[in-house]
């Protein structure tokens, strides 16, 4: 009974410290995909499609949605984040893997403007493959840092290229570009956030259909 008692305990405690993004139970050994939370814990998380500041003003995510990517691509993330160390700063994501029901959603909340969302219908987003990521920067100390704009603005201030007057966000920018392309990821012209794995070409499209049951339920539809 005691030692019934002690394996009741263990994985009570075991549940209670499992990590908040993906359940105990959630397997993603049959997919491409793994949890940034548990193989980057160092980069932060603050996914803006659970939450109404993004361009389609509703969460598209559950609250507990995860940030996930294409192993491959978590790895030079990872890397990434350890380059800007050096320089007090860490990366949050801000986006990750996109199934393709949320891309449909934010497609419609952008008129069909493919200048900054991708057309769900002509080519999947890359999102949806798992291998791009939306970024931004946070002081070591839990401050966040200087950036061009807020997420999912698409002024020319978002662009990639753009020349900005303030001394500090022109050198956070420097070393968020430089770090991630020493990593290996590319950069997208009209937003700053917005960077994808070199190797995108080798990396597939991951159907809502392949994912665990438990993470299709936290996809809210396009409508």
């Amino acid at each position: 009974m005691r030692i019934l008692l002690a394996l009741i305990v263990l994985f009570c405690l075991a549940a209670c410290l499992a990590p908040a993004g993906l359940s105990a139970r959630m397997d993603l050994s049959q997919t491409s995909l793994v949890d940034l939370s548990v193989f980057a814990p160092e980069i932060g998380i603050d996914l803006r499609y659970r939450l109404t500041d993004n361009i389609a003003q509703r969460p598209l995510y559950h609250a507990k949605f995860p940030a996930l990517l294409h192993r491959d691509t978590a790895k030079r993330l990872r890397h990434a984040n350890r380059l800007l160390k050096k320089s007090g700063l860490r990366l949050v994501v801000w986006d990750a893997f996109r199934p393709h029901d949320t891309q449909l959603a934010l497609w419609e909340a952008s008129g069909h403007d493919d200048r900054y969302v991708a057309n769900p219908y002509r080519n999947p987003s890359l999102h949806s493959h798992g291998c791009a990521v939306d970024v931004t920067l946070q002081y070591l100390d839990g401050r966040m840092a200087a950036v061009p704009t807020k997420f999912d603005d698409f002024s020319a201030r978002a662009a990639s290229d753009f020349v900005h007057s303030d001394p500090v966000v022109k050198e956070n920018m420097r070393l968020l570009k430089d770090a991630m392309w020493a990593a290996g990821f590319g950069t997208l012209p009209h937003e700053w956030w917005h960077f994808m794995d070199k190797d995108y070409k080798n990396l597939p499209f991951i159907p809502t259909s392949t994912l665990p049951h438990e993470l299709q339920t936290m996809i809210r539809s396009s409508s």
